[in-house]
């Protein structure tokens, strides 16, 4: 006999924690998840961000009272007629950028019919006019069930993923950085690894600095400045470092953190997060690459599938340089009436026109 899956919503913090260890459990058992949409992040995300939340939208599919699909969305108060993903859309100085948005689910066997339907509903109960994800992979189950769906919904190229796969990604990284692993190595430099929570502390602190340093001397402002961004970072890195999800490397000279590259582990991944190093620090031993270097070594000690540089412009050089292979990285509207398709769709076609007239008026102008 066939399942039957019900679907429940999830409006605030309260019923989330009701839900923690049929959550946690899903995350145990899951073929597909991720760091972004796990109990953690989401739990703790709503924690720091609540000034921005208007309403918790996450939609959770049961299979008698096993948890068996989550998918962690949000109304924002600055835009009440549409449902983000959970960490996206806040304002641009505190974004905290969830990667590879979808659903986190035990199998594929699962039935999505059922989520999707009252997701469709509950658009029309919520007077909202579309959802929105951010950051959407081409392989990813949201993808390919509203493209099944007589859903109206735009899909946009927005970025692109670059990766280094494991093992031969990998491999040519770390040749391609001898060199600057043996100067560091003269100089006295040595890459290590935060393992416990005096080290977080110290390091995290160091990276708050680092990139503080980095970002001010180009002109541009510090995200870390940000206390609500900095501190959700502190208390998420905290429970990663808990639950063995921290990949948090570090190059030392003597006692002093020079560089720091912030990783999060991401199922079968290593997600690059956010780094700060000294540039001014003699010998300069490119400490960025040298530390991406040491994370695809660690997620090739560890068998894993990726390590992941995050999303970027489409004409990103520096990680595309270090990378082994790329992916497109898509923005889904999933709208509630054709009307706002339409709509969605003329300001695509308008701003596709309004580039190119711009780059016929630099050619001519040349």
């Amino acid at each position: 006999m066939n399942s039957v899956i019900s679907t429940r919503i999830i409006n605030n913090v309260h019923e989330m924690k009701a839900i923690r260890s049929s959550w946690l459990e899903l995350e145990r058992n899951a073929q597909f998840k991720s760091a972004f949409n796990s109990f953690d992040w989401v739990s703790t995300w709503a924690e720091f961000y609540k000034e921005h939340i208007e309403k918790l939208l996450i939609f959770t599919s049961w299979d008698a009272e096993a948890l068996v699909c989550v998918l962690p969305l949000y109304i924002s108060k600055s835009n009440l007629k549409t449902a983000c993903y959970i960490g996206s859309y806040e304002p641009t100085d505190i974004e905290t950028c969830s990667e590879a948005q979808d659903f986190l689910m035990r199998s594929s066997a699962v039935d999505v019919s059922e989520p999707l339907s009252v997701i469709q509903s509950t658009m029309r109960k919520e007077g909202l006019n579309s959802i929105r994800l951010s950051n959407v992979s081409p392989n990813a189950l949201i993808l390919s069930a509203v493209e099944r769906s007589d859903f109206p919904t735009t899909i946009n190229l927005v970025r692109r993923r670059y990766l280094v796969d494991i093992p031969d990604g990998a491999e040519k990284l770390i040749r391609k950085t001898k060199r600057l692993r043996n100067a560091a190595l003269r100089a006295g430099m040595r890459i290590c690894q935060v393992t416990t929570e005096h080290d977080l502390e110290r390091v995290f602190n160091a990276l708050i600095t680092l990139n503080r340093k980095r970002w001010i001397s180009r002109g541009y402002k510090a995200i870390f400045d940000a206390h609500v961004f900095r501190e959700f970072h502190r208390n998420i890195a905290r429970k990663l470092l808990s639950t063995g999800s921290l990949s948090m490397l570090y190059l030392e000279q003597g006692s002093e953190v020079i560089g720091v590259n912030y990783g999060i582990r991401s199922n079968n991944t290593v997600i690059f997060y956010q780094s700060g190093f000294d540039e001014d620090k003699k010998p300069n031993v490119s400490p960025g690459k040298l530390l991406h270097s040491a994370q695809a070594q660690k997620a090739r000690e560890q068998s894993l599938s990726h390590y992941d540089f995050m999303s970027s412009s489409l004409d990103e050089t520096y990680k595309q340089s270090l990378a082994s292979s790329s992916e497109p990285v898509y923005e889904v509207e999933i709208h509630a009436h054709k009307l706002t398709w339409v709509l969605a769709k003329f300001k695509v076609f308008a701003r596709k026109i309004k580039r190119r007239l711009v780059c016929l008026l630099y050619t001519s102008d040349a």
